[in-house]
């Protein structure tokens, strides 16, 4: 199973920093757009550079009025204690169970996120997605903001 290009975007409530703070899909995007970025896990030196990268862009995406959500398996605790040493600012959720990311049709053979995004706009539809060949290549961000912009 995996997320298309055209097609709904499988819905979840996932943990952030607390396993009692979910955050809910359906909830982000009444807001606007959500920008959804599996990544293999947290203090990783790849995943630190993108997930920072984004925290420094963030300000673009909410122009766009889009929200930005990480998602990887690391437990809430592991995602609180990177996002406050990051400064990370934007939800990182815990698939701590791997289901949301076999939805997606994001699981590495190792169990882990492949490195991805999906831009799904404030019905629910994926409008677009790119799942990175490599853990270690990382999309650019600029191209995130084009598939955004063209989802608008």
């Amino acid at each position: 199973m995996s997320a298309e290009v055209g097609e709904k975007a499988p819905g979840f409530e996932l943990p952030s920093d607390d396993w009692n703070n979910r955050v809910s899909l359906d909830e982000a995007r009444r807001e606007g757009p959500v920008v959804l970025f599996f990544y293999p896990g947290d203090w990783s030196s790849v995943c630190t550079d993108q997930m920072s990268r984004l925290q420094e862009e963030i300000g673009r995406f909410e122009e766009m009025g889009a929200s930005v959500m990480g998602v990887s398996v690391d437990s809430p605790w592991s995602h609180k204690a990177f996002a406050q040493d990051r400064g990370i600012g934007f939800p990182l959720l815990s698939d701590f169970g791997r289901e949301v990311t076999e939805e997606y049709g994001v699981k590495h053979e190792a169990g882990f996120p492949k490195r991805a995004y999906f831009v799904i706009d404030k019905e629910g539809v994926v409008r677009a997605k790119k799942i990175e060949d490599s853990p270690r290549d990382q999309p650019e961000v600029e191209d995130v903001l084009d598939d955004l912009e063209k989802a608008l």
